[in-house]
């Protein structure tokens, strides 16, 4: 019988840091809470990155009026809950914004190197790696998530077609 290994098991040890996806924050705030002591960067869509802002500032601070379009669906909040803001906060994370540009290419890459549809605001915390607005090592989680894109998009995406949002 083989025996179950954990995530830093194979890894050889916990991870250095962590670089996630994060619209609302439940899914970053359920990391920390699992890693305490990993240093986590958050990475959201530009216009959309309320959390980041959020932290920066020490208080909740809701998206803008009018924030530009973006395909990551998945990452639109207006504005962070209480809960994963504060568990953010105290565990001392913080975010950077991604481009769409950067999120198209993150996308790109992970299919053509890893063989994985991403869907945008899966790909966001790939896009901030990518684009050197996260810190990583060799022992850094970065989270690739979700398959949940229109065909027809994927396929814009992987010829380099950027300009249009749905």
């Amino acid at each position: 019988m083989r025996r179950a290994r954990s995530a830093p098991g194979l890894a050889g040890g916990p991870p250095d840091s962590a670089v996630i996806c994060c619209g609302g924050g439940g899914l970053a705030a359920g990391a920390a809470l699992a890693m305490p002591g990993v240093p986590i960067t958050l990475a959201e869509p530009a216009g959309w990155d309320d959390m980041a802002r959020s932290l920066a500032a020490g208080e909740i601070v809701p998206v803008g009026p009018n924030p530009p379009p973006t395909r990551c669906d998945a990452l639109q909040t207006m504005r962070v809950a209480p809960l994963t803001f504060d568990i953010l906060r105290a565990h001392g994370a913080s975010g950077v914004a991604v481009t769409e540009t950067e999120v198209a290419h993150a996308m790109r890459t992970a299919f053509a190197k890893l063989h994985l549809v991403a869907e945008p605001g899966g790909a966001a915390a790939l896009a901030a790696v990518l684009a050197g607005k996260a810190p990583v090592t060799d022992r850094t989680v970065v989270t690739l998530s979700g398959g949940n894109v229109d065909p027809a998009l994927f396929a814009e995406i992987l010829v380099g077609e950027t300009t249009t949002h749905r």
